[in-house]
Parts: structure tokens; C-alpha cells; sequence
């Protein structure tokens, strides 16, 4: 078992109370010591919150889950056969849950977390996909990755001293300084590398053109296999075009809005308005008046929902917001 499935094997048999106590000593030595462990824990603890928070009325048998999954690790030897522990010791639902989720990880089966889809492979790649919304992922070296949606990511086991990762989609990233290991983001045929930094990558299914963007810091932006590079600068973006390199400044006020809801508008037309905040809360809205561009707003919003802006802008054309699940409708009165 590689060293990250016997980290969460190890907190899982400890939740279960399968540690004799010498064990358990030992391992409440490591967590106190371990700021990982502690997140780990932590956000456990709030995966149980989500689990638990289920339908009204239904009911989930976790003694026979837990049951099946743990006879399957024992045949697998991730298990001891013989569980060790006080007899009398009970195993409450809660410690079942918490057990084969954390199993779960050990093995590299996908769980759901916050949004984030998260797996495991047999060489230890690890994956993350926004499945919904904007998520948050924090990388063993302390680098933090923003997700839009339906973005992915993935990073070997060793990452600490490996920094690459592999991206489909569109991410913020917020780089840890380390001269020694430079960070390194694949994304199509582009290669993006820094050493301590936050810039945005965007990645479109629909055409092979990266962008990067550069928030602070520095950047080298280059294409494989081309000795094509250019170096951004904070306030830059720059863009593969067919097999070019160009670079710009970035003078869109609301090119990370997505990441980080924060909007301003100036004499901005309202189709143009409406397209921002479609990409930004990945909705659809629909307005019945056809010429969109003779409206213009001039606002500014800071982290409010897609509902209450929404409404504000409804209000200020004279208009009525319907909403259908995740389409809104903008009605003339």
C-alpha cells in the first residue's frame, strides 16, 4: 500500500477503535504533531455533516456498510484479520461512517466531497473535479487551487517534491514560494511554470487555446516541443494562438469574477452583463427584450448570489425575474 492509502488506512482503524492502546498512544502523538492529520480530521468530520444530513425519513444501515466493506479490505490486506481492541468496545454510526469514508480514500474510490470529486489511482495520481460550483483544493505543499466548474486536476503522489499538475478546464492557483521545486501546470500543449505566484489558466473544451492570466508574480508560459516562451508579468495575460505566443494586458475587471464574485460594471451593455454572470455562476438566463444592447448598467457587486443581483437589475429596467431551476427569466412588465 503506498504511503497516502496508509495514512488514511491508519485514521480510519483508529475512528473504528481497532488500535490496541499502545497504538492508539502513539498515533494521538502523530495527529498532535501533524497539521494534515488535523485537516483531515476536520474535514471528515464535515463529510459526515453532509452524509448524515440525508432525505427525511430514510434510513442508512451503516453496521452492514461498513460490515461488507471491511470484510473486502481484509480479503485485499488492508485489514488485519483479527481486530484488536477492548471487547466491550462499540463501534457507534458514526464511527462506521467516518471509517468507510476514510476507506473509501484508501482505496482510491471516488467520493464526492464538497463538490469536489476526488480519486485515487494504483500509482497514486490523485484527481480532483469541480463537479459543481466553484471548489477549493489544498495541495500537500500548502499551494491552494481555486476549480471552476467541471475543471479537473491531477498531481502525483510525490508532489511535494514533483510540483506538477495536469489541468483540463479553467483554475485559479495561489502558489507556496519553493526556489528548490518549481510549480509546474500542463494544461493542453502548454506548459506554465513558477516559483511562487497566483495567476488563472483557462482551458476551453471547445477550442485547444490556453490562456493564462497573471494576478501577481511572475510566469513562464511555453509550448511543448516548439522552444517557443514568453515571461508574464503581473497585470499580463498571454494566449496560444494555432502555434503563437502573444501577450496582452489584461484589462478585463471581471476576468476571475468566477472565482471570486466580485463584479464591476461600466456602461456595460446588458448582454455583455448577462454573459459574465452566466460564466460565473454557470446558469442560464433568458430576456425577453431582443435589444439587450441599447440597456446599459453601470454597478458594482461584491459576493452576493446570482438571486439577489439578479433582482437588483430587474428592478432597475422595470423588469420581473422568474426563476426554473437553473434558468432565469428577466420579463419585461
Amino acid at each position: 500500500m503506498n504511503k497516502r492509502a496508509n495514512k488514511w488506512s491508519e485514521l480510519a482503524r483508529y475512528l473504528a477503535g481497532e488500535m490496541d492502546m499502545l497504538e492508539e498512544m502513539e498515533y494521538r502523538k502523530t495527529i498532535e504533531n501533524n497539521n494534515q492529520h488535523i485537516s483531515d480530521l476536520k474535514a471528515m468530520e464535515e463529510t459526515w455533516k453532509h452524509f448524515h444530513a440525508g432525505t427525511p425519513g430514510t434510513e442508512r444501515n451503516t453496521g452492514e456498510a461498513w460490515s461488507r466493506l471491511q470484510k473486502k479490505l481484509r480479503e485485499d490486506g488492508l485489514l488485519g484479520k483479527n481486530p484488536v481492541g477492548p471487547p466491550d468496545r462499540q463501534i457507534t454510526p458514526f464511527l462506521r461512517v467516518a471509517a468507510v469514508i476514510l476507506l473509501l480514500l484508501a482505496v482510491g474510490g471516488p467520493l464526492l466531497w464538497f463538490g469536489v470529486k476526488r480519486s485515487v489511482d494504483e500509482s497514486g495520481m490523485e484527481t480532483h473535479m469541480a463537479a459543481r460550483g466553484v471548489n477549493t483544493v489544498d495541495l500537500p505543499d500548502g499551494s491552494r487551487i481555486f476549480l471552476n466548474q467541471d475543471a479537473e486536476i491531477s498531481y502525483p503522489s510525490d508532489f511535494e517534491q514533483n510540483r506538477t499538475v495536469k489541468l483540463n478546464g479553467e483554475a485559479f492557483f495561489e502558489v507556496m514560494s519553493d526556489p528548490v521545486n518549481p510549480f509546474t501546470v500542463r494544461s493542453g500543449n502548454v506548459v506554465v511554470s513558477v516559483l511562487g505566484t497566483s495567476f488563472n489558466v483557462r482551458q476551453s473544451d471547445r477550442s485547444p487555446e490556453v490562456e493564462v492570466f497573471v494576478e501577481t508574480g511572475r510566469v513562464r508560459m511555453s509550448v511543448e516541443n516548439s522552444g517557443q516562451f514568453i515571461t508574464l508579468e503581473e497585470g499580463e495575460m498571454g494566449r496560444t494562438e494555432a502555434t503563437q505566443l502573444t501577450r496582452t494586458v489584461q484589462e478585463d475587471p471581471n476576468y476571475i469574477a468566477w472565482k471570486t464574485k466580485d463584479f464591476k460594471f461600466v456602461n456595460a451593455e446588458l448582454d455583455r452583463v448577462i454573459g459574465k454572470l452566466e460564466e460565473a455562476y454557470h446558469v442560464e438566463i433568458i430576456a425577453e427584450n431582443a435589444d439587450l444592447r441599447s440597456l446599459r448598467l453601470t454597478s458594482t457587486y461584491s459576493e452576493q448570489s446570482i438571486d439577489a443581483i439578479l433582482e437588483t437589475i430587474a428592478t432597475a429596467f422595470g423588469m420581473t425575474l422568474r426563476k426554473e431551476q437553473n434558468t432565469y427569466y428577466l420579463i419585461n412588465n
